[in-house]
């Protein structure tokens, strides 16, 4: 992985990551873990990402806490609260119990980076959350990565 230069906004601990697969319902990719511990909430001065030969700027990584305490700048950005904005729009199930896809990352224009968790719980791939064209239980998403260290690894930072 490339010298990210990020800065983690927000402490998280194994135990608020295990509640965030409890609530969800999923099992966190082992490099998401990784990432997440060193870079939670981490916003790039300027992260370019090539996309299906697309540039795409990633905005910021969203945050996992559980601090109700947390500056409400940063809350707008929490991964829960994310959800609770869009999670109609990211699922065609309305009868799902936790998460097909979860958020990661804000991208430049309102979209978002996404683990898509539908065909392979372990691996998932990362898909961009296209909130243009999705719908209440009609959600557009656009493969972008195999998986998260794919992602890792496409990331140019300047």
């Amino acid at each position: 992985m490339k010298n990210l230069d990020l800065k983690k906004k927000v402490s998280v601990t194994h135990d608020e990551l295990y509640s965030l697969e409890i609530f969800f319902n999923i099992t966190l990719p082992i490099s998401y873990r990784e990432f997440i511990l060193e870079f939670n909430g981490a916003s790039p001065e300027e992260a370019i990402i090539r996309i299906n030969s697309e540039e795409r700027v990633l905005e910021r990584f969203l945050i996992v806490s559980e601090d109700e305490k947390l500056d409400s700048g940063l809350m707008q950005y929490e991964i829960k609260v994310v959800m609770a904005q869009i999670e109609e729009r990211l699922t065609a199930n309305e009868d799902l119990v936790g998460a097909e896809t979860l958020p990661f990352a804000y991208l430049f224009g309102g979209d978002f980076l996404c683990l898509d968790f539908k065909e392979d719980a372990i691996n998932p791939k990362v898909v961009i959350w296209d909130h243009n064209e999705s719908e209440e239980l009609s959600p557009v998403f656009y493969k972008a990565f195999d998986n998260f260290q794919k992602f890792l690894n496409a990331m140019s930072f300047s």
